[in-house]
């Protein structure tokens, strides 16, 4: 089965993807707060990354725990100081590193298993994206708080009276799941 391949092929490979992610991370001009960070730490927060995506693979959608864990990720990187476009580059090279690293191995070796892994596909763009989505949620929800309690909006300083939130409901009839899984 595509997916208990895939799911071996990561799992028994996170410490490659991590020192690959590292490295780009190390090198990459917009990522400054992260160079700042020790390889370790670095390594440390992305195995959580993609144990998570295994996870996510394994018990198919798990919304609820993806969304605390993503917004997790974006306040306690809001109360490190780090910028949001750096965390979302994090995770774009942590995608670009993982999808290197499938199509390096050899995963899909006929058209048949790429059509077998398409589900796979859509299951891990889900995890990236969504993994976007609640961060930068939870990092502005962070960021209102803090700027509230100084006695500043951030509706009036960051939105334009247009701007509509995304709300889990809006997600949900968008993309056909459900989100809270409750």
């Amino acid at each position: 089965m595509v997916s208990n391949k895939l799911i071996n092929l990561i799992s028994s490979n996170t410490d490659k993807l991590c020192t690959q992610w590292t490295s780009q991370v190390k090198k990459a001009a917009p990522m400054k707060s992260y160079q700042k960070l020790s390889d370790d730490e670095l390594h440390r927060r992305n195995r959580r990354f993609f144990e998570n995506l295994v996870k996510w693979i394994e018990q198919g959608a798990a919304h609820d725990e993806i969304k605390s864990y993503f917004s997790r990720i974006g306040k306690e990187r809001y109360q490190e100081n780090i910028p949001l476009d750096e965390i979302n580059f994090g995770i774009i090279i942590a995608k670009r590193v993982l999808w290197d690293f499938i199509l390096s191995e050899g995963f899909f070796s006929n058209a048949a298993e790429i059509y077998q892994a398409l589900e796979m596909i859509t299951i891990i763009y889900n995890f990236f994206d969504f993994g976007l989505f609640y961060i930068d949620r939870e990092y502005f929800e962070e960021m209102r708080d803090t700027l509230s309690k100084e006695g500043i909006s951030i509706e009036k300083a960051v939105f334009s009276p247009h701007t509509t939130r995304v709300s889990d409901k809006d997600l949900e009839s968008m993309f056909g799941i459900k989100i809270d899984m409750k």
